[in-house]
């Protein structure tokens, strides 16, 4: 049985997003703030992650000293705003504000935990066997377990076993990995074609990221309504 209908989903993760913008943007100006330091240097970074996965010549690209003070906050501007975006969508506008910050310590060590875990676990099978598409079946294996993020969220324990039905499963994939990738890769093609810079590559990234957070929030409903049912 398939308890998240995929067009439904969409349309609803769009009417949330356009009927609450004016919260979203009030819950994302702090992390935007914190996390522009690190913003400003990504480009440097990209181009030298680029260099040495590639096998060639490091260039001298000068990054910063404070740089992980950068990356710390930018990981805490993330993690806020995806925690404040889970809440809005869950419980709603009132739970949440500009001033709601994540202090809560056991909150953010799983937070990170379970993102690290996802990003190892996906990561480290490509880097051992230079096989991009594990990537991928690590992603599809791995979908059910980020339904915790919201259990983080809202401050209930982590459940190891979803037991979706593979509909469910595919669906789940589908919504959270496959579709921002398709959509992030025509605009980045499309921007490439009609020789625009990448500008418009990364205000798709941000809408999608947006969009994914809403979304992860509404299959969750769905399933726990599902099992609830």
């Amino acid at each position: 049985m398939n308890v998240l209908p995929i067009n439904k989903i969409i349309l609803a993760g769009f009417a949330f997003a356009l009927t609450h913008w004016k919260k979203i943007l009030e819950i994302s100006i702090f992390p935007a703030l914190i996390s522009t330091p690190f913003l400003l240097i990504l480009p440097d970074l990209l181009s030298l992650m680029e260099q040495i996965f590639n096998g060639g010549e490091v260039t001298d690209v000068q990054l910063p000293q404070n740089m992980m003070i950068y990356l710390v906050l930018f990981f805490y501007g993330y993690l806020t705003l995806s925690i404040n975006m889970y809440r809005l969508v869950m419980s709603g506008e009132k739970v949440v504000s500009g001033l709601t910050f994540i202090l809560n310590f056991n909150q953010i060590v799983r937070f990170v935990g379970l993102t690290l875990f996802i990003g190892l676990a996906t990561m480290i099978p490509v880097m051992l066997t230079k096989l991009a598409f594990l990537q991928l079946v690590m992603y599809f294996l791995l979908i059910p377990i980020t339904l915790n993020f919201i259990n983080i969220a809202l401050n209930q324990p982590s459940k190891y076993k979803w037991s979706l039905s593979f509909p469910t499963h595919l669906n789940l994939f589908f919504l959270q990995v496959i579709l921002p990738a398709l959509i992030t890769m025509l605009f980045a093609a499309l921007a490439d074609v009609v020789g625009l810079d990448s500008t418009l590559e990364w205000i798709v990234r941000v809408i999608v990221f947006y969009w994914t957070l809403v979304t992860l929030a509404l299959c969750y409903q769905l399933v726990e309504t599902n099992n609830s049912a």
